[in-house]
């Protein structure tokens, strides 16, 4: 796969490399998040050597490595005061889904350990560039102290992320940035640290998943999306197809499932009764439960592989009742407990935020007994009210 407009680059794998052994290099750089970008790239590459042995590789000719540039916070560090009450603005470009829960329950966390205010907003009809850019104006008019947000598209953030930057706000970035490190500086003057999923290596894992459990090669594999043209979750379908594709003999196929319930389960339940030779269905974003209930109504979930990506609760308990087989969860808890970490790491003790990435979760009938127990982010949400 060519390298992603976002600066990720794609894993390439010897012939002679087990699933199991790409499952596990791929844990292994997942878990090692914002510490590969001590040593690297802001992801591990995987690359044949010239004696085509497979192992943690260059990106390109270089070795892996995230450079740190050293850019004094916007205010003065105080080491006597005991830490200031800061403002920290979290926006989203879907408020409309239950996906950031958790995110918002980190935001809070984080922020009440620190000392800060914390706020979370985004467009609340369902994705939505044009409106979480205007919601993002309105957040920099008002100044806070920090911003973090979602950068799904190469350009429309541009001038309101300049801003912001001009105006002495601190600005990371968390769960997507479709903008390269090259993109970054050149518009900014600087990178923004990112917290969130290699999304090329988490559909490669999801891709795996599907594979493993595959019961027939002899057949398609339907790729679905909420949003054609979204640069992560276009980055998710490459690794599904790819692993799909070097690991089976599968054709693979997408389809628009929008994010719109009845319109998506509507238009996945016509696919499943047209699509001839049908072995699964892989979701690419929070909206993959739509494809337990298309299973489901069709009553073919015993006969058809359904995976995808996030912890949404119908997915979760599609997975319980054996509906589904598995899912990807990217620990949204983190992608807003982190930032807020980094952003005060910078403001109150000069360390400049670094990339951190959350990995790439399994979530099965194996383990969805406690991945359910851990995902009650409502009762959170309720005590931080």
């Amino acid at each position: 796969m060519p390298p992603s407009d976002s600066g990720r680059r794609s894993i390439d794998l010897g012939s002679g490399v087990s699933r199991r052994d790409v499952m596990r290099q791929l844990g292994a750089a997942s878990a090692v998040g914002a510490t590969a970008g001590l040593a690297g790239c802001s992801d591990l590459v995987f690359r044949d050597d010239e004696d085509g042995e497979t192992g943690p590789g260059a990106c390109e000719d270089e070795p892996n490595y995230q450079q740190i540039d050293l850019i004094p916070p916007p205010t003065d560090l105080d080491y006597e005061s005991g830490g200031r009450e800061l403002e920290v603005n979290m926006v989203t470009h879907d408020a409309a889904t239950s996906f950031f829960d958790p995110t918002v329950a980190g935001l809070h966390d984080a922020a009440s350990q620190v000392g800060w205010s914390a706020n979370f907003s985004g467009p609340t009809g369902g994705e939505d560039i044009e409106e979480q850019v205007t919601i993002l104006e309105s957040t920099v008019d008002a100044g806070p102290d920090v911003i973090l947000t979602t950068i799904i598209d190469e350009h429309a953030y541009d001038s309101v992320l300049e801003e912001a930057v001009e105006n002495d706000i601190v600005v990371l970035a968390y769960n997507a940035n479709s903008l390269s490190t090259e993109q970054m500086e050149d518009r900014l003057g600087r990178s923004l640290a990112y917290v969130g999923q290699d999304n090329y290596a988490a559909g490669y894992v999801c891709g795996l998943a599907a594979a493993e459990r595959l019961e027939s090669e002899d057949g398609q594999v339907t790729i679905a999306t909420c949003c054609p043209g979204h640069s992560a979750l276009g980055e998710r379908a490459a690794g599904i197809e790819d692993a799909l594709t070097e690991e089976t003999g599968v054709e693979t196929d997408t389809l628009d499932v929008t994010d719109d319930s009845n319109e998506g389960i509507g238009r996945l339940e016509n696919h499943i009764a047209s699509t001839e030779n049908l072995l699964g269905i892989v979701g690419t974003d929070a909206y993959t439960w739509f494809i337990g209930e298309a299973l489901e109504s069709q009553g073919v979930e015993d006969e058809l592989l359904g995976g995808g990506f996030d912890l949404e609760e119908p997915t979760m308990e599609a997975i319980d009742a054996g509906i589904m087989d598995y899912t990807i969860g990217q620990d949204p808890y983190s992608q807003g407990y982190v930032p807020t970490i980094l952003a005060w790491l910078y403001v109150e003790r000069g360390i400049p935020p670094k990339d951190y990435m959350t990995g790439a979760e399994v979530i099965d009938q194996e383990n969805i007994e406690f991945a359910l127990e851990r995902d009650d982010w409502s009762a959170l949400l309720d005590q931080q009210d």
